[in-house]
């Protein structure tokens, strides 16, 4: 299978206390868009920290952009999704599209992550060169999986997005002791200004 080329996310609110068993339409759903809407990769989440804190997050990757159209025929269709809406009352609060540039770990893991790094950034160009230098950083430390984006739509169209996937807190820990101070991070903090920083707990 050819490496996905685009990605949505999606951000939706949701009480505590109905995290379980939207955890459980959201394994459902997840099913749904790759049985029905050919999705790459999914995978999904709570916020831990940042503006949306305690809203479910949802990642899904697809290898071209007609696989995004046929997502919301799933969300028409699929019983999961009814489930999240209807039954438990999720109310989405965020929906982007990004491109997914060409920079990953050389091996990453196909195995669910515990925890993800979110970090939104402006830059003018991609920098690849610095980007890439940087990457062996997560890989030596940990890191699960790598994506760094272009977002689409929305009002940080334009801006860049690196998910990292972890296996643990203290591998977030260590790669981040591993990047400060490193010339290869202060080279991309000179291409890119850091907006924000959030993590989330992966549920699926």
């Amino acid at each position: 299978m050819s490496s996905p080329k685009y990605m949505m996310v999606t951000l939706a609110k949701c009480a505590p206390q109905k995290y379980a068993e939207a955890t459980e339409h959201l394994r459902g759903l997840a099913s749904d868009l790759k049985s029905g809407a050919g999705a790459a990769t999914t995978r999904h989440g709570i916020m831990m920290t940042g503006e949306h804190s305690g809203q479910l997050v949802l990642f899904q990757t697809y290898a071209e952009m007609n696989g995004i159209d046929r997502a919301f025929g799933v969300y028409e269709k699929s019983a999961s999704y009814k489930g999240l809406v209807q039954d438990i009352g999720v109310s989405v609060t965020l929906r982007n599209i990004m491109r997914i540039e060409d920079l990953a770990l050389q091996k990453p893991s196909t195995d669910t992550p515990a925890y993800g790094v979110v970090t939104r950034a402006i830059s003018r160009g991609l920098e690849m060169d610095r980007m890439s230098a940087m990457v062996p950083h997560f890989e030596n430390n940990g890191a699960m999986i790598l994506r760094y984006c272009t977002i689409l739509t929305g009002h940080a169209a334009g801006h860049r997005l690196l998910v990292v996937g972890y296996p643990s807190m203290s591998a977030i820990e260590k790669t981040y002791d591993s990047l400060v101070g490193s010339a290869e991070y202060e080279a991309v903090l000179e291409t890119h200004q850091v907006e924000w920083r959030n993590f989330l707990r992966v549920t699926g």
